[in-house]
Order: C-alpha cells, then sequence, then structure tokens
C-alpha cells in the first residue's frame, strides 16, 4: 500500500483503511488507540531514539546532551565535579553552611584541637583557615565529606533540571496538542490531519512535517546549559542524607583526636572544660588589660588553644611591640595576677 501519510490519515477517518493500514503507512505510527469517533484515535508517534525525535523538532546538540544526561537512569554525569567541590572547600565556601546544628557542634570541638583561632563559621578567613587544616589532619575523612557533598548535589541538580525540562516539553507540546512522551507523542488523527492542512504540507512523510513545524518555532525548549546553577534548589538538596554521612565521618575525626590525646595521657573532655573556663572570662581574640597591671601598658589576648599540650597561646602587646607566649593554665592565672614573674619589659 503507496498512500501518503495525509492521505492515509483521511481514509481512516473515513473508514476506508484499518488501524493496521495506517501504521503501515508511515513508519513513526508505532500503533493507534481507537475511538468510536475515527478522528478521536490517538496515534502514538514514535521514533527510534529521543536523540533522533530531539533533532528533528530542532534542538540544540548542547541540549540534546543535558536532556539525555538528566532524562537516563544511567547517567552519572558531575556538574560538580571532585576537584571544583574541594576547590570550593579549600576556599571556604559551601559545606560549613549546610551542616546542621549536631555537626556544627562536633565540628567546633575539633576546630578546638586542631586549630588555635576562635570557631566562627562566619568569618571567611577561619572557615578557610579550618578547611586548610581538616585536609591537611585528616585528608580522608575531610575528602569523604567533600565528595558526599558533591553527590547530594549532583543529585539534587539533575532532578531540578529533569523537572525543568520535563515541564517545558510538556507545556510546548500541549501547545500543539500533543502529549509529550520521551520518544515522541501522542496525538489525535483529527488533531494531525489539521496540522497537514494549517502548514499547507500535504505531501510530506510526518518527518518532514515535523521539521517543518518546529523550523518555524522560536519558542523551542532548551537552553538548559547556559547556567545549569540556577537550578541548585537548596529545597530540593537532601540535607538529611549529606548530614547523616558527615556526622559519621566528624565522629571518626573527633574520636581519632581523642584517642591521640589518651595516648599522652590527656582526656580531651578535661581539655575543653578548660578552654571552657578561659572563654568565659576572655573572649577569643580579644584585648584586655592585665588586671594586676597597674600601670595599664600591658594587653593580652587569647589567640588558642593547644591540644594535647593543653596550652594556651597569649599576645601580649604594649605599644606597638608584641610577643606571644604558650601557657599552661597555671601560668596563664600567673600571668594575670602575678605579671612580676614574667618579664613584660621585654616586650
Amino acid at each position: 500500500m503507496n498512500i501518503k501519510t495525509f492521505k492515509a490519515l483521511r481514509d481512516y477517518v473515513k473508514g476506508r483503511i484499518s488501524a493496521d493500514d495506517l501504521v503501515r503507512v508511515e513508519k513513526l505510527f508505532s500503533y493507534v488507540m481507537e475511538s468510536t469517533s475515527k478522528g478521536e484515535s490517538i496515534i502514538n508517534v514514535e521514533f527510534q531514539s529521543n536523540r533522533d525525535f530531539l533533532e528533528k523538532i530542532g534542538m540544540s546538540g548542547d541540549d540534546i546532551w543535558i536532556y539525555e544526561e538528566v532524562t537516563s537512569p544511567y547517567s552519572n554525569y558531575e556538574f560538580f565535579d571532585r576537584y571544583s567541590s574541594t576547590e570550593d572547600f579549600m576556599g571556604g565556601y559551601t559545606i560549613y553552611s549546610y551542616l546542621d546544628d549536631e555537626n556544627v557542634e562536633l565540628l567546633e570541638q575539633i576546630s578546638k584541637a586542631i586549630l588555635p583561632m576562635k570557631f566562627d563559621l562566619d568569618d571567611d578567613k577561619f572557615r578557610r583557615e579550618l578547611s586548610e587544616k581538616l585536609m591537611e589532619t585528616f585528608k580522608s575523612y575531610t575528602q569523604n565529606i567533600i565528595d558526599e557533598f558533591s553527590s547530594e548535589r549532583n543529585n539534587q541538580i539533575g532532578k531540578s533540571l529533569e523537572e525543568v525540562i520535563e515541564k517545558e516539553m510538556e507545556e510546548y507540546f500541549s501547545q500543539m496538542d500533543f502529549e509529550f512522551n520521551d520518544r515522541g507523542f501522542k496525538v489525535s488523527v483529527a488533531d494531525l490531519l489539521m496540522l497537514y492542512m494549517q502548514y499547507n504540507a500535504i505531501h510530506l512523510p510526518l518527518g518532514d512535517l515535523l521539521e517543518k513545524v518546529y523550523s518555524d518555532s522560536s519558542d523551542a525548549p532548551g537552553g538548559w546549559t547556559e547556567d545549569w546553577y540556577q537550578y541548585t534548589d537548596d529545597e530540593k538538596f537532601d540535607t538529611i542524607s549529606f548530614n547523616r554521612y558527615a556526622n559519621r565521618q566528624l565522629e571518626e575525626i573527633l574520636e581519632t583526636i581523642q584517642e591521640d590525646g589518651e595516648e599522652e595521657g590527656v582526656s580531651f573532655e578535661d581539655y575543653l572544660a578548660m578552654t571552657d573556663r578561659i572563654t568565659k572570662k576572655f573572649e577569643q581574640d580579644k584585648f584586655y588589660y592585665l588586671p594586676k597591671d597597674s600601670s595599664k601598658e600591658t594587653l593580652f589576648k587569647v589567640e588558642g588553644f593547644e591540644y594535647p599540650s593543653m596550652k594556651i597561646t597569649i599576645q601580649l602587646s604594649r605599644g606597638r611591640n608584641y610577643k606571644t607566649l604558650k601557657l599552661t593554665e597555671e601560668n596563664f592565672h600567673n600571668l594575670l595576677f602575678q605579671p612580676s614573674l614574667f618579664n613584660l619589659d621585654a616586650i
């Protein structure tokens, strides 16, 4: 049977050929869901692959690529690769703001043990210093957290993009009364006949008609690769899963720190208690006058703490001169209340 697609559609409506005959006429017709009214019967238009379909409607190569990546169950494309995720972390970005309260508390304890700086996740410099110290001291655990964050972020972007793409495709095809699916669309016989007449293309096979229809369209879906960063939707980021994984890694880091201290005969709980005693009276990185210095010439500030040595890092200031000391808690109190034991004039 050698009938052009348009004529076959018209003959089907008039009952001159069967649904099977209609499918045999046009290679893109895979089956027909018949209705009592022939014009309302639904034809499934199906290409060999979604790439063939998307190319036929004029989608760009970049958009076809992103479509295939986000809709394929086998895709493992990384919007954030390991290198860029690690680079962001080392710059003090991303991960810290996604940690829950429990993990922030763990991180604070870890920070007190490895970094002689005031714990302040709002401070850019502190985050960079902490990232560097974590990577230097606990590279494996830290990289695991980075990789998990990257994986969750990639999943989130993929899901967000998939939703956007499917919505745009459905809206685009619905304008022509087509029901979009992965490798084509469904359309009523009547609507397809109307499309042929609208474009005065009754002599064309369906593939050529579609090419003509979509070449005239200026609002085709696409442009998804131009700025995929806009699809980093935090509301769809799985913070629970990420924090659950990060918690295990941070617990491992803290346990390692505690074990190292126990080998030196130092309890980590005693260390934290010592830091709390000091910082409750003297805020870290803030200068105070020595309470027993009647001349009010010497200032001091608590810069940080060292574990497991149980030392307090103190900076003394007199005029424009500075001096750094590392003191036990006992000697720190001696400095405060018996400054004559220290050669302050040498500052």
